[in-house]
């Protein structure tokens, strides 16, 4: 199997993402339906009785791109932190030039340089497309299971949505899942990950590149890349609405619930990504050990 070596490579940060992506989809299933994150009864027996709110439809429709975000970040990441900040020469044996993780074995590896790059791509943007969506299936499947009250409060959730509560009482999942425009939200959520894998893995391979300037403007902003989307969440999703916009297609605090993200913000964001990832295959090549 042509993906196996790199599949034994990432496991580590796929049962990683798995655990937190699960732990993300619990937790935004508890912020709309139980009294407290500690109510764990929520899950098969006891209900809040709290009347939906539109901070409940923004929890559900946006806790994907959250799990996107930051699984991009965790599959792109490198597995160590030696990274050459002050030295000029890139050359093997030069002072501060020590390996960055796995980033230098494996351009040591008898395999075309293309296939270190498309490989890992093609494991992450599976995991990003499906993981998400496992794990909201496997909450509503043991909901559904176990016959748990809350699970009529989360189509009630939806039904503030104005076309979703234009189908009537009872709609099919299909036609909920249509006007709910999940789709289009789970499509953006996705392409959200891809451009903060996309920015991790330049950070990662752009270390190897001989131009100092290069690597310091992609390795700085490190910590407030993976730290602002959390920081936003935190102020409210009021602040710049036009960054939450344009930037993790978040809608601002007082949009209509009938938001949906735009075709071009998340064609924007493919071409983005493709061209980080066209720029990390151009360093690649130029790379040396």
């Amino acid at each position: 199997m042509i993906l196996r070596p790199f599949f034994m490579l990432l496991r580590g940060r796929l049962i990683f993402v798995i655990i937190c992506s699960m732990l993300v989809v619990m937790a935004a299933f508890s912020a709309t339906s139980a009294e407290s994150f500690t109510d764990i009864g929520v899950f098969w027996g006891h209900f809040c009785g709290c009347p939906p709110e539109p901070s409940d439809v923004r929890f559900l429709l946006l806790s994907c791109t959250v799990i996107d975000f930051y699984m991009g970040v965790a599959l792109g990441f490198w597995t160590s932190l030696g990274l050459n900040f002050a030295g000029a020469g890139m050359a093997s044996g030069a002072a501060g030039s020590r390996p960055m993780g796995d980033t230098r074995f494996l351009l040591t590896r008898p395999i075309r340089r293309g296939s270190i790059l498309l490989h890992q791509l093609a494991i992450s943007a599976i995991a990003l497309a499906l993981i998400p969506a496992l794990c909201y299936a496997l909450l509503l499947g043991w909901l559904n299971l176990v016959h748990a009250p809350a699970l009529a409060h989360l189509s009630a959730v939806l039904a503030l949505i104005p076309s979703v509560a234009a189908l009537g009482p009872q709609p099919s999942f299909i036609r909920l899942f249509a006007a709910a425009h999940l789709a289009r939200f789970y499509l953006a959520a996705f392409s959200v990950g891809l451009c903060s894998y996309s920015v991790v893995t330049a950070m990662r391979w752009i270390g190897l590149s001989s131009n100092l300037w290069l690597r310091r403007i992609f390795i700085l902003p490190l910590v407030l890349f993976i730290f602002s989307p959390m920081l936003i969440m935190m102020a409210g999703f009021a602040t710049q609405p036009s960054l939450l916009l344009w930037v993790l297609l978040w809608p601002a605090r007082n949009a209509s619930l009938n938001f949906e993200p735009s075709s071009l913000g998340i064609a924007l964001h493919f071409a983005f990504a493709g061209t980080l990832l066209c720029g990390c295959w151009r360093v690649l090549q130029r790379a040396e050990l």
